[in-house]
């Protein structure tokens, strides 16, 4: 989704960043977990406790929450906001609870709901403001597909298996894949589909992630598709896709691979 704050500054949570008309002189990127603080409080106007903050950001997601790294990540917001002359973005209330501005106007200039947050350091809150974002560019689309990575993920699981097989008496159980579609594409997963509600939403995001990136493809070719829960409730999920051309030998031997470690 994009919104533009006070007239004019863009937030754009696809790419987690701020902008100004400028030609790009005055973009800043925030990191992952900036832009999932800054995008929860944005969708929840009004006053939250510390306490849901943290379980819908961190903890819902995997991370680990504490009041210090909430804190670290205010100080980042406000920082970054300070450098368009907004002050305090997030503001803090009676009983330290917390709240987006109220005196803010933020204006969505664009509704759509999925986004990918992009990969960005953790290790070093200082770095959410990026000197220039043409790296970033770059960075994010080398890191974004890679050929062959299905395969080898496939030789992950199945040697996981191996090992727990090992551990249960060599009871192996092989490794599946179930049909979401085959008109006008063939689709697979490594999920179960428990139901025509799942199949559906499976096959539903899997058309948003392949609009998404503009893919294209012919009858030779198949796809591997897998999302993690939250991306049915448009919060933070971990997707995968792979495009493969098809081939007699191994199925998944020629892909082009798409990975978020977040996505909305």
């Amino acid at each position: 989704m994009k919104y533009k704050i006070n007239a004019f500054l863009v937030y754009d949570a696809t790419e987690g960043s701020l902008k100004l008309d400028d030609g790009g002189k005055s973009d800043s990127q925030l990191t992952i977990t900036a832009n999932a603080l800054l995008f929860f409080m944005i969708q929840h106007p009004g006053v939250i406790s510390r306490d849901t903050v943290m379980q819908r950001v961190w903890d819902d997601n995997g991370l680990m929450s504490s009041n210090s790294n909430l804190n670290q990540y205010l100080s980042i917001l406000r920082k970054a906001f300070r450098r368009y002359g907004i002050e305090n973005v997030i503001v803090t209330v009676a009983r330290g609870r917390l709240e987006i501005n109220p005196e803010l106007t933020i204006e969505v200039i664009d509704d759509s709901l999925l986004h990918p947050v992009i990969h960005a350091s953790e290790n070093e809150p200082s770095a959410e403001i990026a000197p220039e974002p043409a790296p970033l560019a770059a960075a994010k689309t080398s890191n974004d597909r890679y050929w062959g990575y299905a395969g080898a993920t496939i030789s992950l699981l199945a040697i996981a298996l191996i090992g727990w097989s090992w551990s249960n008496n060599g009871n192996l159980a092989p490794l599946t894949f179930t049909s979401v579609a085959q008109e006008p594409i063939e689709v697979l997963s490594t999920d179960t589909m428990i139901n025509p509600r799942m199949r559906e939403n499976y096959l539903k995001n899997f058309i948003a992630v392949k609009d998404h990136k503009k893919i294209k493809y012919d009858k030779d070719e198949r796809f591997l598709f897998f999302y993690g829960d939250k991306l049915q409730s448009n919060g933070l999920g971990r997707t995968f896709l792979a495009h493969c051309a098809k081939h007699q030998d191994n199925a998944f031997s020629y892909c082009d691979n798409y990975f978020y470690y977040s996505w909305k």
